[in-house]
């Protein structure tokens, strides 16, 4: 008996249905917040004599009776837990492993069988063994995942189907009452469904770039989350730098991770070297370094945070200028990690160097040969993108094997190009480096072929960091655009009970709706900061509270949440409308300086 949970209220397409329920079978993780994705074990087309319901033998405790004999979760120790489940049942039974992708090519009545493991986002969660049925004669997928404490398994630790009704519908169903009146059942229907619906309707973009496609991605996991534990919380506690530490702590964590997966499959007999152009900080060369790495970083400036490393870590204070000077012969891998105007340099420094050398490529502002900033070409495409496409013009140039990869680190400009060696033999390397200039000399209009510098005029990042982040802004014009933000956000009434009496605590407002009421010429003093408004009332937090786009104003904090600001004024005393809802004695900042 099945117990359906929800049905679709529209008909779908029995394409579209397979279409969508395949998107969740690959990629789970899109939906399911405590995955970080899967390692595919094996997909089996099903060739069966004698059962009838296969469905039915793989229950939890069936499973769970195999996992629990062995070690370890690896395809060796799994591949023959199907077979041990099935084979009692059909001695002819007969398991043929192939491509996910003949799923989509067979126009039949088949059975296949997923397995896979479920790989946890967070440290505490265990991996765990889940198995999906694919039956095209049924037009049914169902999943079952295990893991000896159920209580804590990642997934909906009972079966749950799709299932694509003759009457066009499609609806989730589970096996009993019990799993039906769960939190898991709830997700089921609230999160899942809805989702797999709307794919059906509008179908998912199959050819979006998945993210980390080119490394094991249960290594990855891994060694993100040892990484994060021996340098994380560590490294955020003693951040002296102005920047998010959060952000900036583990986008390098993750970063590091992610070469390191990568050296550990393209380099394995011994481990590479690098040099990262433009480090920065020069976070991701400390772990790279700790993590037995030979390497050094370059920037055109010290930053505070370098005194805090070991001597180990090796940082150099060098202006690099694309140049025969500028080349790295006994280096296996060149990183450019947000290196702005060396970005499109990096191609064919690496080319120039030697012919062992690759390079990793994390592409953010958009620069050209000159350093000067890229002009867009495709309109149709978005400034990165189009400049994503720019920079790969220059690999093939190169004569570079590239492949992209998506990155999960928290910026929207995760798109990496890793080069994989050339596509021709180093005794062609003249003619390849030929093009190459003539590829340069295009771009930038000019022929040094003389100089020992490969392009005339070259703008390198200076060497003095511009202040922009508001901090600099004369103080009179941020007083007056708070007290604008400030008006406008009071004009809604959300009423809050004060110490004082009722106190208006205001709306929550789009940055594009608060924009509209700022003066045109206070917006024009911030468009030269970076963030602009956004940035100027991050700066200001203990007044608003910035997220997704929109802004209000922030409960003043009491003494008992916060008390280190004790000695600083209370900005809502003064400045708001109905004073500060805390009394002296309460709020977290002082009262009486006013």
């Amino acid at each position: 008996m099945k117990i359906p949970l929800i049905t679709s209220g529209c008909t779908v397409p029995l394409d579209k249905f397979w279409l969508s329920t395949l998107v969740y079978h690959d990629r789970p993780n899109l939906l399911n917040k405590k995955i970080s994705g899967i390692t595919q074990l094996y997909f089996y087309e099903v060739d069966l004599s004698n059962i009838n319901n296969i469905t039915q033998l793989f229950t939890y405790s069936a499973i769970i009776y195999e996992v629990r004999k062995l070690s370890e979760l690896t395809r060796d120790t799994l591949r023959n837990l199907i077979l041990d489940i099935l084979q009692p049942h059909d001695k002819n039974l007969k398991l043929k492993d192939v491509d996910r992708t003949c799923f989509n090519s067979v126009n039949n009545k088949k059975i296949f069988i997923s397995l896979r493991i479920l790989i946890p986002r967070n440290a505490s969660s265990k991996k765990c063994v889940e198995i999906a049925i694919l039956n095209k004669k049924a037009h049914k997928i169902t999943f079952i995942a295990v893991e000896e404490e159920k209580n804590n398994l990642i997934a909906p630790p009972f079966p749950y189907h799709f299932e694509w009704i003759t009457s066009g519908h499609v609806r989730i169903t589970v096996d009993n009452f019990e799993d039906a009146d769960t939190p898991n059942a709830e997700w089921l229907v609230g999160k899942v469904f809805p989702k797999i619906i709307n794919w059906t309707l509008n179908e998912p973009d199959q050819k979006s770039q998945l993210s980390l496609s080119l490394i094991p991605l249960e290594r990855y996991c891994e060694l993100y989350q040892k990484l994060k534990a021996k340098y994380g919380k560590a490294m955020t506690e003693i951040w002296p730098e102005n920047t998010d530490p959060l952000k900036f702590v583990y986008e390098d964590v993750a970063i590091a991770s992610y070469l390191i997966c990568l050296w550990e499959t393209t380099n394995t007999i011994q481990k590479p070297t690098f040099v990262d152009l433009g480090c920065g900080n020069g976070l991701l060369v400390y772990i790279l370094s700790q993590e037995g790495y030979c390497g050094y970083g370059i920037d055109v400036r010290k930053r505070k945070v370098w005194d805090i490393y070991p001597s180990t870590t090796k940082l150099l204070v060098k202006t690099i200028i694309p140049s025969a000077a500028s080349l790295f012969p006994d280096i296996d891998w060149i990183i450019g990690n947000h290196s702005d105007e060396l970005t499109p340099w990096i191609p064919v420094i690496s080319m120039r160097s030697s012919h062992k050398t690759n390079f990793f490529l994390l592409p953010c502002c958009s620069f050209d040969f000159s350093g000067a900033k890229y002009a867009r070409v495709n309109t149709s495409k978005s400034q990165y993108l189009d400049y994503l496409d720019y920079v790969q013009d220059i690999c093939r140039t190169c004569e570079f094997t590239t492949r992209m990869d998506k990155l999960r680190i928290p910026s929207t400009k995760n798109i990496c190009i890793v080069s994989f060696g050339r596509t021709y033999e180093e005794d062609e390397f003249e003619v390849i480096n030929e093009r190459a200039t003539r590829f340069i000399e295009n771009r930038t209009g000019t022929t040094n072929r003389i100089n020992e510098v490969w392009v005339q005029d070259f703008k390198p990042r200076e060497k003095v960091e511009k202040v922009q982040n508001c901090t600099q802004l004369n103080r009179d014009l941020i007083r007056r655009i708070l007290k604008q933000v400030v008006t406008k956000l009071l004009e809604s009434k959300v009423v809050l009970s004060g110490d004082d009496g009722s106190w208006n605590r205001g709306g929550e407002i789009s940055f594009n709706e608060i924009i509209s009421s700022i003066d045109k010429n206070d917006l024009k003093q911030l468009k030269s900061n970076c963030g602009g408004l956004q940035t100027l009332l991050r700066n200001h937090r203990y007044i608003f509270e910035v997220a997704n786009g929109s802004v209000k104003i922030r409960v003043p904090k009491k003494l008992t949440e916060l008390a280190k600001y004790k000695d600083k004024p209370c900005w809502f005393l003064k400045n708001h409308p109905d004073g500060c809802p805390n009394s002296s004695e309460q709020c977290a900042y002082n009262h009486e300086q006013h």
